[in-house]
């Protein structure tokens, strides 16, 4: 990994100058992103401000209220939306009123509608193997409100029907090696039934399975009632603390008759 070069400090204003022209060939920038760029060059701010002046009165170095409106020229050009806009124009030293004023600007002056933008960048994405929620991201990303993204998903013929990352997930799950992997955590049937059920989880033939888990033995929910007992102090010759230990098992998804015989 290379390590970045030490910047060698300026000794005249001419290396200020010099620095500068150098970052603005390599991009445009704002005034505080050059500001920044200089302040590592010298300490010396008498510099810095004779630079940046000149700069900006030669028309190298854009007033923020220009570098707004040609940032959000292109934004939507690029059919970026408005909060994309303020998120990159805030990291780039610009105060919230001359970003609002260069979105209301071009907005007017253009006659752009977000929601047409958003619409727009929707029907070039491939919706293939992708789910809703990837979509709503990838959307939201490209800076459009999340109001806007919700009603566009909705009112498309395609992207309304994708299913969620949940769902495809819960697709491709092996009911049996998921109602395992909830009984080794020593859950009992009906908390496991209700988690299924909370992850989409196909669980019509759930009672089928668990009977024959537990015929064959893979499963003992008796065994793992105690198991999960065993985690917990409670003085069962206390019948206060019986009556806890109950509740306890209970809402850890744990028959009536599993509860009693542990109990016992």
């Amino acid at each position: 990994m290379f390590s970045q070069r030490p910047v060698k400090p300026a000794k005249t204003i001419d290396n200020v100058y010099g620095s500068a022209f150098y970052h603005l060939e390599a991009k445009d920038r704002t005034i505080d992103e050059l500001r920044k760029k200089l302040a590592a060059k010298t300490d010396n701010q008498e510099w810095i401000d004779t630079v940046l002046n000149d700069l900006i009165e030669r028309g190298y170095l854009k007033p923020d209220k220009d570098f707004a409106i040609n940032f959000v020229e292109r934004a939507f050009s690029a059919e970026k939306g408005s909060q994309f806009i303020i998120t990159k124009l805030k990291e780039k030293g610009i105060s919230a009123t001359v970003i609002s004023e260069a979105i209301e600007y071009i907005t007017h002056r253009d006659e752009i509608c977000e929601f047409s933008l958003l619409n727009r960048r929707l029907e070039q994405i491939n919706f293939e193997g992708l789910s809703s929620d990837k979509l709503y991201t990838t959307l939201t990303k490209y800076g459009f409100k999340s109001s806007d993204v919700r009603e566009a998903i909705k009112s498309h013929s395609i992207a309304s029907t994708l299913p969620s990352k949940m769902q495809i997930k819960a697709d491709k799950a092996d009911l049996v090696k998921e109602i395992e992997k909830l009984a080794r955590k020593l859950k009992g049937k009906s908390v496991i039934k209700r988690e299924l059920k909370q992850k989409l989880i196909d669980i019509s033939t759930f009672d089928e399975e668990i009977e024959k888990l537990e015929m064959d033995g893979s499963i003992d929910f008796y065994e793992n009632c105690q198991l999960r007992l065993d985690k917990k102090r409670f003085d069962l010759s206390n019948s206060k603390d019986k009556s806890k230990a109950y509740a306890y098992l209970y809402s850890h998804g744990f028959s009536s008759d599993e509860i009693k015989e542990t109990l016992n």
